[in-house]
């Protein structure tokens, strides 16, 4: 075979080597062709890329050498494994050549940081056998694999990191910014690793970074120009944790911050509350006057309930009043939010929307009472409605909680209560 045909390449930069260690012909690889031209795109990487275990094996048996191959990124077949995900070929990798693992590519990533970008437990915890001490293993910028982690939202990275207590010295390192891995999560604006970081107490929540920056400071700087939810999860589930903003937006720009906030974006929410809690409060005065089974006409009894000693009765008397009264309350509270103060507005929305939580609740139980009265007599049907309403005040009350709970409280009974509420607005904002 003319030599120069094997180092030929197509459209697409490969040659007949990188296809037949792709597609695993392994026959068609001889000593003659493991050759150290292919700087660029070696065969060896497109083995590692069609995950061939025994053309792999081939390769490095024919030529040793071609382990510490590295491509136009400075990445050697490891970086390349490790970023595939291929666990059976970084195995055999660390095994033929462990000094890889500690080999940098041209940005300064080893390949424990491929891994942690791309959410590989497994992989991370094979690569730390042959890297005693994460801590030094620090890529361009100065991060370790749990900035990286942070950075990139993977959970199961960061929780892996955290429950290892080996990896402890990462947890508050900081890189060239001063950053530490809490740092970049709010910047990123992941609820879900802020919340696991800040739950941690091992987490030094008060650190600042070179320019004199919290976590806080990021996370409140970000929401202006990031309008998603979970950029608020961010926020709240730092000032949950008691992050305090620096010394200097304290003194001057943290309450301008606040006072520099737009009460239009909270103009239309105050108003469709009131709306909301207007309506309730209507419905339940008028159920309260056209009660299930009517009215007594005899002489004794005249104006009387006809279902006075019934339980279900009972309830829905219960639950209505309840409901109408705490409508009211609503109202009246988001009265006092149209007088134009911000701090006000916050306060009153606070209240409101707990309130409001009641109501609807309670006047859906007073619904599901006054109709299972109205068909009690068909034991069948009653029950359906029962059933129904209980599947429904379930789903009620897994969507009401959330929003009911003082996500950013750090009275430690509140905050293990909202943990439940904070995950179920993390699913319900996740992509």
């Amino acid at each position: 075979m003319d030599p120069s045909l094997v180092l030929r390449k197509n459209s697409d930069g490969d040659t007949p080597l990188h296809l037949a260690a792709k597609a695993g012909q392994e026959s068609m690889l001889s000593p003659e062709s493991m050759v150290e031209q292919f700087k660029e795109k070696s065969p060896i990487h497109a083995a590692i890329k069609g995950k061939n275990r025994d053309v792999l094996e081939a390769m490095l048996n024919m030529n040793t050498n071609l382990v510490q191959l590295r491509d136009a990124k400075g990445r050697n077949p490891l970086h390349y494994a490790v970023s595939l995900g291929y666990l059976e070929g970084v195995r055999y990798l660390l095994d033929k050549c462990a000094p890889s693992a500690t080999q940098r590519d041209n940005s300064g990533s080893f390949p424990i940081h491929l891994a942690s970008i791309n959410s590989s437990v497994e992989i991370i915890s094979l690569l730390l056998q042959d890297c005693p001490c994460p801590e030094e293993l620090l890529d361009g910028t100065g991060r370790n694999i749990l900035h990286l982690a942070a950075k990139n939202g993977r959970y199961n990275i960061v929780r892996y990191i955290l429950s290892n207590p080996a990896l402890t010295k990462l947890i508050n390192m900081q890189d060239k910014d001063g950053n530490p891995p809490l740092h970049l999560a709010s910047k990123e604006g992941h609820p879900r690793i802020v919340n696991v970081l800040t739950w941690d107490k091992r987490v030094d929540v008060k650190i600042v970074n070179h320019e004199g920056m919290t976590a806080l400071d990021f996370a409140e700087y970000y929401m202006k120009y990031n309008s998603q939810f979970r950029q608020r999860l961010t926020w709240a589930a730092l000032k949950a944790a008691g992050t305090p903003r620096s010394l200097c937006r304290t003194t001057t720009g943290g309450q301008n911050s606040k006072k520099s906030s737009n009460m239009e974006n909270y103009k239309d929410r105050v108003n469709t509350l009131l709306l909301v809690s207007t309506l309730v409060a209507t419905v339940t005065f008028a159920a309260g006057f056209t009660l299930p089974g009517g009215y007594n006409t005899s002489d004794g009894d005249l104006g009387i309930a006809a279902m006075l000693r019934e339980k279900g009765f009972h309830i829905f008397v219960f639950c209505d009043t309840i409901a109408m009264f705490s409508s009211i309350l609503v109202a009246v509270t988001l009265i006092w939010a149209q007088l134009g103060d911000l701090t006000l507005v916050l306060n009153a929305l606070t209240l409101a929307v707990p309130l409001l939580g009641i109501a609807l609740t309670m006047m859906a139980m007073a619904f599901t009472a006054g109709v299972f009265l109205a068909v009690s007599k068909l034991r069948w049907l009653s029950t359906a409605v029962l059933v129904m309403g209980i599947t429904f005040f379930t789903i009620l009350f897994v969507l009401l909680l959330p929003l009911c709970t003082p996500l950013t409280s750090t009275n430690q009974i509140l905050r293990r209560i909202s943990y439940y509420s904070f995950y179920l607005l993390i699913l319900a904002t996740r992509n």
